[in-house]
């Protein structure tokens, strides 16, 4: 079987290599085809090398740099990476031959004997699975946990038996062939949808429509499990029974986690457990001891009296909002005026609006360090007239440096940038990685 795996990915556990392990344990003649060169891409082929030699497998063939037409032409199957646009013209091709075209989502759902747990949204994907995995772990031996989290479901497919749970946070690029797949999991889980992705999808109604796939082909015995607050999902209806959550869902329980987004992602992931039957003991004792993710309002350090934020998976203006309203909350009951956030923020817009954060900005920064982009050009006409000092730095370095410059004991340096990474970064977490070790 001719397998192409399109576009390998930056993760050792990603969607690419977890394909290609796959295919090439079934001893699958795999060829691996991504933009990115040797160099780029080092790590991941050193990673196959090592797998190959183990296994005692041929090692995959590699076409880096380009893609080809001929090899769209002479598969048996194309594996696409969720990072591949669906209207490459590379997958076209493909579809044109008739050649079957899958996700390592896709691929992994039709080999899983588990039930499945699916979650997404446009922002608390991770924390909230993560979360409904913790709990799950107090009352069932083994639940697997992977997806748009760096970790491929396919690098634990063999593994998984049929009394497992597996969580699976979902992005709307691995959930675009569910409906013609006809794939869906057992409980859906939708976080909330806010503007996103606009730059990849032609309108709001397309990226819904990408997200609805979740539960698009659920049966009776389904649930599907929707934020009752949010103007897009409140009136959503799966076709087994439908559960609405709401913030009041987790008030008065103790949690470590800051913010009205995140009582939000404690009541999804309540839902969902409640269905599991996890007892309410093990909830708070979870709550009590889950300290939120990294790259998603960690706390990096304390230096000089100032706190140090990293917020790099806010890549939309609403997850900065959040940061900001969870960070600045103390301040806005006081009658003093004083402001005691300096925000990094900015880089590549994807055709989103930045009117409300600009608003948020005013209420709560001092001051604010952009990077270059053209979401900064956006965000910066709207905060002219602002009495804030604003400042442009050209890299991660200069930009903790110039806001440790502007901030003072008792301020939050907070890295929320509210935009994409590419252009500076190789993609959130790389930036996120930069600001430790600058900070550091």
């Amino acid at each position: 079987m001719k397998v192409v795996i399109f576009g390998l990915g930056s993760y050792e556990k990603g969607s690419g290599v977890s394909a290609a392990k796959f295919f090439i344990e079934k001893g699958a003649e795999v060829l691996i085809t991504d933009l990115k060169t040797k160099h780029d891409l080092a790590r991941q082929i050193k990673n196959l090398e090592n797998f190959c030699r183990m296994k005692k497998r041929a090692l995959p063939k590699f076409v880096l740099g380009e893609h080809r037409k001929a090899d769209f032409h002479n598969a048996d199957l194309v594996v696409r990476n969720p990072g591949v646009p669906k209207n490459s013209k590379f997958l076209a091709l493909a579809k044109n031959k008739k050649i079957p075209v899958e996700t390592d989502i896709s691929i992994f759902l039709k080999n899983c004997p588990a039930k499945v747990i699916g979650v997404t949204g446009t922002r608390g994907k991770s924390t909230t699975a993560t979360l409904i995995y913790k709990l799950l772990g107090t009352r069932y031996p083994i639940v697997w946990l992977g997806g748009n989290i760096k970790i491929s479901p396919l690098s634990f497919v063999g593994k998984v038996k049929a009394g497992d749970i597996v969580v699976l946070e979902l992005s709307s690029w691995m959930l675009e062939n569910f409906r013609a797949e006809k794939l869906a999991p057992h409980i859906a889980v939708v976080t909330n949808i806010y503007p996103d992705h606009l730059n990849t999808y032609k309108n709001m109604a397309e990226y819904i429509a990408a997200k609805k796939n979740i539960f698009a082909c659920q049966k009776k015995d389904d649930a599907l499990i929707v934020n009752g607050e949010n103007a897009k999902t409140k009136n959503w209806k799966g076709a087994g029974k439908t559960i609405k959550f709401y913030k009041k869902d987790a008030a008065g329980l103790k949690t470590n986690l800051l913010g009205a987004h995140n009582l939000e992602n404690i009541a999804a992931a309540l839902s969902a457990v409640k269905i599991m039957k996890v007892p309410q003991a093990s909830v708070k004792k979870v709550l009590k001891n889950f300290r939120g993710l990294p790259d998603r309002q960690e706390l990096i350090a304390v230096k000089n009296g100032i706190k140090y934020i990293n917020d790099t998976t806010a890549t939309t203006p609403d997850g900065a909002i959040a940061a900001l309203r969870a960070f600045g909350q103390k301040i806005k009951n006081q009658k003093s005026k004083i402001k005691n956030i300096v925000l990094i923020v900015g880089g590549k817009d994807k055709n989103l609006e930045y009117n409300q954060l600009a608003k948020e900005i005013k209420k709560y920064c001092k001051a604010v360090v952009f990077f270059p982009g053209t979401a900064t050009e956006k965000i910066q006409l709207l905060i002219t007239n602002y009495e804030l000092l604003i400042m442009t730095a050209q890299n991660m370095t200069e930009a903790v440096r110039m806001a440790s410059a502007l901030a003072k004991k008792g301020d939050i340096i907070l890295l929320s940038p509210a935009a994409a990474s590419f252009g500076l970064f190789q993609n959130e977490f790389d930036r996120g990685e930069k600001f430790k070790k600058a900070v550091k």
